[in-house]
């Protein structure tokens, strides 16, 4: 009678090993090829990303806007669309490009002969046709204080521009140098934001675009480049990677040894 094993089903510890292993060696591999060619290729990327203009290319994808917190602004007003004159908070938006940022939420803006006048509630703004500023006036030029809204009053080439503050109306002489508390003769009509269908979409699109100021692609390969975009420190990712690699190296050994034709003993 020839004595049985007692487990004649049991797998010697090296086949169990590589049974771990093996698996394990294929799913890290995967991961960490992943991981150098994404480190790799937003490396490459970053040292052009002048030649590519990444750095004032900005992010219009909501989801990755989300992803980092950044907000719709508080209010977007749309004052003329043909061309677009609107207001984001404090950006003064013209021609769907922000041209100006003001010193506080923006309360009006329109067009004033060959020039845009715009307001906070502290300061106006004075803006050629492209959108360069020209002048800022405030309290220390003599302008009225607590502004609330803007007026133009249509009766010769500019008009009359009038200030709605909270002291009274106040009308300004035609270079816009001198303002007046003045009564108008006739019931003005302040600005206020277009209300019509069209421009909701356009706020819609204006409040993407507002939104994507704060994030260009230079700081997304930046964050991805270093681990930021996913909450992890630049070198707690590259710790990961090299733990990855280190136990690819080792079960490959083993895997590659295990492999390896075995000598019959004589």
């Amino acid at each position: 009678m020839t004595n049985k094993p007692r487990h004649p089903h049991r797998k010697p510890l090296w086949q169990k090993l590589a049974k771990i292993f093996r698996p394990w060696h294929r799913r890290l591999g995967i991961a960490s090829a992943l991981l150098v060619v994404m480190v790799a290729v937003s490396g490459v990327l970053i040292n052009h990303s002048n030649d590519f203009k990444l750095d004032t290319a900005h992010v219009h994808q909501g989801w990755l806007l989300d992803h980092y917190g950044i907000k719709a602004p508080g209010q977007v007003a749309i004052y003329a669309s043909e061309p677009l004159l609107a207001t984001s908070d404090n950006l003064l938006w013209l021609k769907d490009k922000p041209v100006l940022e003001a010193q506080g939420p923006l309360l009006g803006a329109l067009a004033y002969g060959e020039h845009y006048v715009a307001i906070d509630a502290q300061h106006l703004y004075l803006l050629d046709r492209d959108g360069a500023l020209l002048e800022q006036q405030s309290r220390a030029t003599g302008l009225p204080q607590d502004l609330r809204a803007l007026a133009l009053l249509h009766t010769g080439d500019a008009g009359q521009l009038w200030l709605n503050t909270a002291s009274g109306s106040y009308l300004s002489d035609s270079d816009l140098i001198e303002w007046q508390e003045a009564k108008p003769l006739v019931a003005l009509d302040w600005q206020t934001p277009l209300a019509d269908a069209s421009s909701e979409a356009i706020s819609k699109e204006l409040s993407l675009k507002a939104r994507a100021m704060h994030l260009s692609w230079e700081r997304v390969l930046l964050d991805l480049h270093s681990g930021r975009i996913v909450g992890l420190p630049g070198s707690l990712m590259m710790d990961l990677v090299a733990l990855c690699l280190i136990f690819m190296a080792i079960s490959g050994l083993y895997l590659w040894q295990q492999a390896k034709p075995r000598k019959r003993k004589a």
